[in-house]
């Protein structure tokens, strides 16, 4: 696996960064079958945005390794790298290394892996959301309409530190 870095160790560029957020499998118009075809228009969708930043000088991309939107962003970041050379994966985990084999082969695969606790502790998700936030300047969110779920709550937290939004609506058909 990639080295592990805490928090406070963390330091790539944030006007080169961008962050993602959106809904976990459950919450997704498709649930955990990515082969349905809103699924499949939703990665299409997601890959132009992240073309689109990796064109306007992105190279780092940071995901919250949740599963849903996060880890598909991050597989996406990893499948781009064979075509964009600099662009990197940094894998944010609130706690530990990943609780799936899914989650370990994309940490395996990151450029730089970075852990804010050991183990859960109350409120880690918010604050993997807030280093998200903090440290990118465009956050790319697959979002479904709920502004009360942490997809919604990041968005807004996004928003009021001045970042650029990207909203790729999951509801959405090509």
């Amino acid at each position: 696996m990639t080295s592990v870095t805490g928090k406070d160790e963390y330091a790539l560029p944030k006007e080169l960064s961008v962050s993602f957020t959106g809904h976990r499998a459950d919450k997704l118009p498709w649930g955990a079958n990515e082969r349905d075809e809103r699924a499949e228009a939703f990665k299409k969708r997601l890959e132009r945005e992240v073309l689109k930043a990796y064109k306007q000088g992105a190279r780092y991309f940071l995901s919250g390794m949740a599963d849903g939107v996060d880890l598909i962003a991050a597989e996406t970041v990893l499948r781009l790298r064979a075509v964009c050379p600099g662009m990197e994966l940094v894998a944010v985990f609130p706690f530990g290394t990943g609780d799936t084999a899914r989650k370990r082969a994309a940490a395996k695969r990151a450029e730089k892996v970075v852990s804010l606790h050991k183990s859960y502790v109350t409120g880690c998700y918010q604050e993997r959301n807030r280093f998200l936030t903090d440290h990118s300047v465009r956050m790319i969110c697959g979002f479904g309409g709920d502004m009360s779920s942490g997809t919604g709550q990041t968005m807004l937290m996004a928003r009021k530190s001045g970042l650029d939004l990207v909203i790729i609506d999951l509801q959405y058909e090509e």
